[in-house]
């Protein structure tokens, strides 16, 4: 059995290297490409809160020593690991997403008049309009860049025709980079008898769009839970056949 890995080239090499005890083969096939933003420095004062959503903005945003003592707010424990390693103390952590993360937020926007975020995008207009009625300043950062890229198409159709292959799915972008694929390549049949493994409820419902499948949600959405639902998944399918 194989596991389709579809995370920009270094998360698949990594959660690759988390596979090697279990019965099942990777193929690192990545449907993103993810590459730094050299963005503009910005000042920081005490009383800003800086927002990252992802572990991508926490590796390429530019950290210095004065910053140490910002209140972060992070999602993600993979997020957090990173901020901590370049020097971040005041961090905050929710393991879930967006939304879950706004809620804990709340209680200290009362502190604080600019919020920066670091991001993909030159701008996020749901959260613009949550800080705006607060009538806190938002700013988005954009550190990096996360682009759909065309796969081996051969690679891609030899995986696909093979049965039983299990497919993992970490965010939405990849999820519709696979989608995009699958279709322009005449492969909707073949997702039928695999098994995706999915970070979110947002992940699965973009798959949807292929049709009905057989598609299972991590707990949590990080790197840990997925792993454990991989295994769960490569078990369950090791006893059936």
């Amino acid at each position: 059995m194989k596991i389709l890995l579809t995370r920009p080239i270094n998360d698949s090499v990594s959660t690759s290297n988390l596979l090697r005890k279990f019965p099942i083969k990777p193929v690192i096939l990545p449907f993103l490409e993810i590459k730094k933003n050299n963005y503009r420095e910005f000042k920081l004062s005490e009383d800003n809160i800086l927002v990252f959503t992802s572990k991508n903005a926490a590796t390429f945003f530019k950290f210095k020593k004065e910053m140490k003592g910002i209140l972060i707010l992070s999602v993600g424990t993979e997020t957090k690991k990173i901020l901590q390693k370049k020097g971040f103390e005041n961090i905050i952590n929710v393991d879930g997403d967006l939304q879950k993360l706004l809620i804990v937020i709340k209680k200290y926007l009362n502190k604080t008049k600019k919020v920066y975020h670091l991001t993909s995008k030159t701008q996020n207009v749901e959260l613009k309009k949550f800080f705006q009625d607060f009538d806190c300043e938002y700013y988005a950062i954009k550190c990096y860049t996360s682009k759909m890229i065309n796969v081996d198409k051969k690679k891609l159709i030899s995986f696909m025709k093979e049965k039983k292959n299990i497919i993992s799915l970490y965010s939405t972008l990849s999820a519709k980079s696979f989608v995009k694929q699958i279709s322009e390549n005449d492969l909707e049949a073949f997702c039928k008898n695999k098994n995706f493994i999915v970070i979110s409820e947002k992940v699965k419902e973009e798959l949807k769009k292929l049709g009905k499948l057989s598609i299972f949600i991590a707990k949590s959405p990080n790197q840990k839970r997925m792993i454990d639902l991989i295994r769960k998944i490569t078990l369950m399918e090791e006893k059936i056949g």
